[in-house]
């Protein structure tokens, strides 16, 4: 199975420095747009629905407003375009997957076992922009927890702790962001693969206790969109499966 990961394209995926490449499925990781407006929502998800792969997987980010915003009392009645543009069946129509706290399983003839992809958009508080939660607090807890221990596949918008999440800027110095939570869970669950973006500085990938890590963000801290997409390939042996990061 042939991964192709990107994240962070902040409504600009038509101008990405690279065209994607084959592969079976596609991962967005979060910030498809820069402020979650409806004409940039439905530009991205437009675009998503016409790659030409066998599965494509989305997460919300931080800038993904409107995926967060749909569901609050006092929006009531400003959203009906995402529900008509959202709806399992609409996007199920160009094998599109949102996954929010939620898992999608694959079956493939290639694994003597199905595939378990599991998603979440939470990131730890910043600035109060979209899924944020209190670093460290009951709610990331409680998000966290919900992560199947079979998942082979965890796609969240921000980092682990400790895991190309490391940012360097007048704002907050040199230091680790990522999520010290999911960390702990991560290691519980120990995935084959985790993907995700957010962090535009902290780009690539790592090996880590046999879990790859992809920061997949396609655009730079200057909001380049000029990062290449990353493949990751899923094989068996003798009946384990191993992700491996491909370089092209």
């Amino acid at each position: 199975m042939r991964i192709v990961c990107i994240s962070d394209t902040h409504s600009l995926h038509p101008m990405m420095g690279y065209d994607l490449p084959e592969g079976d499925v596609l991962i967005h990781s979060g910030d498809c747009t820069n402020k979650g407006q409806r004409q940039d929502v439905e530009n991205f998800v437009h675009w998503f629905m016409d790659q030409k792969y066998d599965t494509k997987i989305f997460v919300a980010g931080n800038h993904d407003f409107a995926f967060e915003e749909h569901r609050y009392p006092h929006h009531k009645g400003d959203y009906e375009w995402y529900y008509n543009l959202m709806n399992e069946e609409n996007l199920s129509q160009s094998n599109v997957t949102y996954l929010e706290d939620n898992q999608l399983i694959i079956e493939s003839p290639e694994f003597s076992r199905p595939i378990k992809f599991w998603g979440s958009p939470w990131q730890p508080e910043f600035y109060n922009w979209a899924f944020n939660l209190p670093r460290l607090g009951e709610d990331l807890q409680k998000y966290w927890s919900m992560i199947p221990e079979d998942t082979d596949v965890l796609i969240t918008h921000g980092p682990p702790h400790g895991c190309r999440d490391f940012v360097s800027n007048w704002r907050q110095g040199d230091m680790n962001v990522g999520c010290e939570l999911l960390a702990f869970h991560v290691e519980r669950v120990k995935p084959l693969l985790h993907v995700f973006g957010h962090i535009h500085g902290a780009y690539g990938g790592m090996y880590k206790n046999d879990t790859l890590f992809v920061n997949a963000a396609i655009c730079t801290e200057q909001y380049i969109p000029s990062n290449k997409p990353i493949i990751v390939e899923l094989k068996e042996y003798d009946g384990e499966i191993v992700a491996t990061y491909v370089e092209e």
